[in-house]
This record gives structure tokens, C-alpha cells and sequence, in this order.
């Protein structure tokens, strides 16, 4: 079950800025790939107990598969209302579960579950596409690999990339 979020206030949103005109740069690395979220808005495992995003974590964010971002927090949170930078690409280091009954291997597509956790398999129906492991793993294993995270728009056709993936 996907749960909507209450709109907020756009004063809270990093982006909204009346005052700036079309064209102008929004990005803080001139590259794009850095946003700032609400850490209401993202999805992570809950490693505190306190329900709060921790630097470094995988993260997701938005609904539905077409176009669903993913990151990795680049600064822990101290409330929900907290803006947290997040990286929606690079090459990371995480926590990789690889629970499919095969082994991965360097280029299968790694999901991110509805809870945060990253996997060889579309482990739920809110699962996404996180990016791609660069570092095999044993099936039956969780292993601290490199994934280069990879924000990417499947669409309806996300089951094609992961099956073929699967088998190449």
C-alpha cells in the first residue's frame, strides 16, 4: 500500500523560490544529481530505531515505478522535517541482500525494497530500481558491495530490464 503524504507547505521545499526565473540553475554541483528532500518524504531502513534517515543510507523517494527516485542521504536527520541532501547517482558502498537463488554478479540490477533495503529481487510491489552492483555476491548472502546507483524511469517495462538482467 502506497501511502500519500500530506502536502506541505512549499516555504519547506528547497526548490520553491518565487523570485527565480526560468533557465537559472537549481542545482548546488551544477550537475544536477544532488537534491534536497523532506526526510519525511524518504524511504530507508529504520537502523536507530528512531525512524529517522542516517548519512549514508540508501533512500528512495516519490510514487509509482515511472520515474521513482533513488539516492543515498548524504547527512543524517534530528526530526522528519529535516532537508536531506541526496546523491541520485555515484558509486556506493551498501548493504546488498542477494536472496534469489542465484549468485549476482557485476551489472544485475539491485531493487530497493518499500522498507529500504536493497535486493537482487523486486521483493514487493513498491519496489524499485535502485541501480546496478559492480561486485559479485553469493546467493543466500548480504554483503557490503559497491552499486552504482543509478536513478532510472522503467516505466511498465522495469520487469524486462530485471528478468533480462537476470539471465544475461
Amino acid at each position: 500500500m502506497v501511502v500519500i503524504p500530506e502536502p506541505t507547505d512549499p516555504a519547506a521545499n528547497p526548490y520553491y523560490d518565487p523570485n527565480r526565473g526560468v533557465g537559472e540553475e537549481v542545482s548546488s554541483t551544477f550537475e544536477g544529481r544532488h537534491v534536497k528532500l523532506l526526510e519525511y518524504d524518504l524511504v530507508h531502513v529504520d537502523e536507530d530505531g528512531d525512524g529517522l534517515v542516517n548519512k549514508g543510507q540508501p533512500v528512495s523517494f516519490g510514487l509509482g515505478w515511472a520515474g521513482q527516485g533513488v539516492g543515498i542521504a548524504l547527512q543524517s536527520a534530528k526530526t522528519e522535517n529535516d532537508i536531506i541532501p541526496v546523491d541520485t547517482e555515484g558509486i556506493w558502498r551498501c548493504v546488498v541482500v542477494c536472496e534469489m537463488g542465484a549468485d549476482m554478479v557485476p551489472g544485475q540490477v539491485v531493487f530497493i525494497s518499500s522498507t529500504g533495503v536493497l535486493t537482487d529481487t523486486p521483493a514487493d510491489p513498491e519496489c524499485h530500481i535502485f541501480g546496478y552492483t559492480l561486485q559479485p555476491i553469493t546467493d543466500g548472502e548480504t554483503e557490503i558491495v559497491a552499486v552504482k546507483v543509478h536513478w532510472m524511469d522503467t516505466g511498465i517495462w522495469w520487469f524486462w530490464f530485471w528478468f533480462w538482467s537476470q539471465y544475461k
